[in-house]
């Protein structure tokens, strides 16, 4: 949906296929909490690689085409999923996350294609590292991490979940509702 000012919420991702199922357990775990927590659905898993924000409608059709032409040199990549954690901790989590053993050159060049593909729009360059991660939950404003949580997550910190495969790069248009974001594929690309 493009708001009233012409704009679109958007961003670029690798989408975690075939985890909902690994992270079946977790998800449930994490949904005893609804006080504390708003968790993501497992169909809206990702590694978000550029996150664009409100997108003039011009520049999103213009990126829109760029990316149907855009050439990434890079295979599928394998991954593990490996361990929960917390940004910035657990005692004061704000995100709670899944955390992936992947091949970090492979990640990374994906995410640079796309951040240049960014920068030819306008769009800032990122200066933290980059960090894939699987966002599973958020915690809700002035809520406090229960401490029997703060033990599930740090229990689970080297638990291995499973195996899947990035298979494509997609450009998502984010609609916020009241339930949760709901999030449409507006291009993609397949990785060889």
């Amino acid at each position: 949906m493009t708001n009233e000012f012409g704009m679109t919420r958007l961003f670029f991702a690798l989408p975690a296929e075939g985890t909902r199922d690994l992270l079946l357990r977790v998800y449930g775990r994490l949904n005893t909490f609804p006080r504390a927590l708003k968790t993501v659905a497992p169909e809206n898993y990702h590694i978000t690689l550029k996150f664009l924000g409100e997108t003039k409608q011009k520049i999103f059709q213009l990126l829109r085409q760029d990316f149907q032409c855009f050439d990434i040199d890079s295979a599928a990549v394998p991954y593990t999923l490996r361990g929960l954690g917390a940004f910035p901790d657990a005692q004061r989590a704000r995100v709670l996350w899944c955390g992936l053993d992947v091949d970090g050159g492979s990640i990374c060049l994906i995410q640079n294609s796309i951040e240049e593909l960014c920068v030819k729009y306008g769009f800032k360059k990122e200066n933290r590292a980059f960090q894939p991660h699987l966002t599973l939950a958020r915690t809700r404003k002035d809520m406090k991490i229960p401490a029997s949580l703060v033990e599930y997550v740090t229990a689970n910190r080297d638990t291995v979940f499973g195996e899947s495969m990035f298979k494509r790069i997609v450009l998502y248009k984010s609609d916020l509702r009241r339930d949760g974001p709901v999030y449409t594929a507006m291009e993609e690309r397949k990785l060889k």
